[in-house]
């Protein structure tokens, strides 16, 4: 009798679950005996069953007939079939779903966290992130009944280009209060504004992100027709479920939704926009009395709207790693040393990766003397060097098809290195490039690259000997006479370090502001940010150098320091300043076949301070 009684009570469940009532407790219709007992039953699935209460071995009811049911639908057997009582056989059977479904522990137990799944579907799908500050997945939910309320649907990005990944499109943010919540599902609702244009947004979209707090929870493909769902003529909804995130009583949940854009949009489609909403009850939360909560609003809108592929955004700019002007030191027997003779960098403004083909860097050295001075030219960049080929009738060096990619955002480096002639001719030499000499297209579009920008080196001394220069220091001090009728004048010093590299250095005692014949060193006077040549005051260079026949002797491989002072007693008051011009240098005692040592005009070292002197 026992045998028969649960049998029939088991049939009674199954009759109720089907007709989609949930009984909490029939105390009635629960069986006298602990254990299962085998019998026949029709399968059918919790579909229109909604469970509201934890269950575990001895629990009796509807309800557990349901979740027996949906068990077997998912192929997890209980051998004893939908009884209506809960024991070891379907406690098996809930485990191996727990475990199949990355529930922890996976113990048999149905509780919040179990319950929440089955209710939802037993979707799987979703990420692991929590909420801005309040949100997280998995868990138990705490408290009775929630409620939602001020929902705000925020814009973000307004548009996307063609091909455009993780376009941010909009946040929903709404309280929870009263009860924790655990948000399950969201709608989103794509109505285009134009009826001329294709109105479909699975054309427009590739894929479709939900982010809480930094972590990506859920996503679906949005380029699927079957995912979308036409609601009325030609407005689209979008549902994306298995969220899993959970949000404590008295705080905001909020959902960042993002999106990759298609990368084939036909071009008059582009001016094509939606408005995009949730409506009012597109978000799905459960609380922890198991009850279903909805929140939304079809008034909220944002605008999306969209624009032709990125092909990158170049910028060509100078570098702060572009070396000062120094001397690239020749052999008169052999091919000089590789010597870094220009940097400059390139930066992608845009968000699409850009794909560099060819490179023309340039100089305006006369060709005859690039000719007898160039060896070999080499760019490198991340490592990577590409060889050039110099084109000594334009002073042009040409790097062609180096296919260098430039991701979005991002900045590159580029160095020019340089090696000289065997017993190269002597000069000066300056690299620069412009926008004009950089072909690029996007990586993904093979369509043009705009560029802009340019960049120019600094002026290099080719010779058979050189020196080494580095500024040590600049001061400038302003004296007024105790005699009224004396003017006031200023003393302005600066100071600076040679080295000899590969020969003694033979560097003349004397100076001029107007740079006449061989002069040690030559300065120019600033007043009030016009170069002048109208002033009256005297120059000394000294040096800690030895002297032979009126030169500083610096001995190869030695460095000595070297001050230039000048004094300044103008007729006319202003603002005065001096910086250092050039280096001029032997490799012996003699007034000709001097190499001059440049010193680029946009280096402050060797600049002393404006000073103010009165008359």
């Amino acid at each position: 009798m026992i045998a028969t009684s649960n049998t029939m009570t088991a049939k009674i469940f199954a009759a109720l679950a089907v007709a989609g009532l949930v009984v909490s407790s029939v105390a009635a219709f629960a069986p006298t005996a602990g254990a299962q007992t085998t019998t026949t039953t029709t399968t059918t699935t919790s579909a229109s069953v909604t469970f509201s209460r934890d269950l575990t071995i001895g629990s009796t009811g509807a309800d557990v007939t349901a979740l027996q049911n949906w068990l077997i639908s998912k192929g997890h057997a209980i051998a004893a079939g939908a009884t209506g009582y809960f024991g070891a056989q379907t406690q098996a059977a809930l485990a191996a779903y727990q475990a199949a479904n990355g529930i922890s522990p996976a113990a048999g137990y149905f509780g919040p966290i179990t319950r929440a799944k089955v209710n939802a579907g037993g979707s799987t799908s979703g990420g692991t992130g929590t909420g801005t500050g309040t949100g997280s997945t998995g868990g138990d939910l705490s408290g009775g009944e929630a409620n939602l309320s001020d929902f705000d649907f925020i814009a973000e990005d307004s548009s996307g280009d063609e091909g455009e990944e993780g376009v941010e499109i909009a946040t929903a943010e709404f309280d929870v209060e009263d009860a924790d919540a655990r948000v399950e599902r969201v709608e989103l609702t794509f109505d285009a504004a134009s009826s001329t244009l294709d109105q479909k947004p699975w054309q427009y979209f590739d894929t479709i992100y939900v982010w809480a707090d930094g972590d990506e929870i859920a996503d679906i493909d949005a380029s699927d027709r079957d995912e979308w769902d036409e609601t009325t003529d030609d407005v689209y909804v979008i549902s994306i479920s298995g969220l899993d995130y959970d949000v404590s009583e008295g705080d905001m949940a909020s959902l960042t939704f993002s999106a990759d854009i298609a990368g084939s949009i036909d071009e008059s489609d582009q001016d094509q926009s939606f408005d995009v909403y949730v409506d009012d009850e597109g978000i799905r939360a459960v609380d922890g009395d198991g009850i279903q909560q909805y929140i939304g609003d079809d008034e909220d809108e944002i605008d999306f709207d969209f624009g032709a592929q990125d092909n990158g955004d170049l910028q060509v700019k100078s570098s702060s790693e572009d070396p000062d002007s120094t001397i690239l030191v020749a052999d008169e027997n052999d091919e000089s040393e590789d010597y870094t003779a220009f940097v400059f960098d390139i930066e992608n403004d845009g968000d699409a990766d850009a794909l560099i083909t060819d490179i023309t860097l340039r100089t305006a050295t006369t060709s005859a003397t690039l000719t007898n001075m160039v060896r070999t030219a080499t760019l490198v960049v991340d490592g990577d060097e590409y060889d050039g080929d110099i084109n000594f009738s334009t002073g042009a060096i040409e790097f062609e098809d180096i296919d260098l990619e430039i991701a979005g955002d991002d900045e590159v480096a580029f160095e020019l290195m340089v090696s000289l002639k065997e017993d190269a001719s002597t000069g000066t030499v300056t690299f620069s490039v412009a926008n004009a000499d950089v072909d690029a297209e996007g990586v993904d579009s093979g369509d043009d690259t705009t560029v802009t920008g340019s960049a120019t080196g600094s002026a290099h001394t080719v010779a058979l000997t050189g020196i080494a220069v580095e500024a040590v220091s600049t001061s400038e001090t302003v004296v007024t006479p105790g005699d009224s009728s004396a003017n006031t004048y200023a003393t302005y010093t600066i100071k600076f370090d040679v080295t000899a590299l590969s020969d003694d250095a033979y560097i003349a005692s004397t100076t001029d502001a107007t740079a006449a014949g061989f002069e040690g060193v030559t300065y120019t006077v600033y007043q009030d940010g016009a170069a002048t040549t109208t002033f009256a005051g005297s120059a000394v260079l000294s040096s800690t150098a030895d002297t032979s026949s009126g030169f500083f002797v610096v001995d190869e491989g030695d460095t000595e320091t070297f001050t230039l002072t000048v004094t300044l007693n103008p007729t006319a008051a202003g603002t005065y300043e001096v910086d250092l011009s050039t280096i001029s240098f032997n490799d012996e005692v003699a007034y000709s076949g001097e190499t001059v040592f440049t010193i680029d005009t946009n280096d402050d070292d060797f600049k002393t301070n404006p000073t103010y002197i009165a008359n």
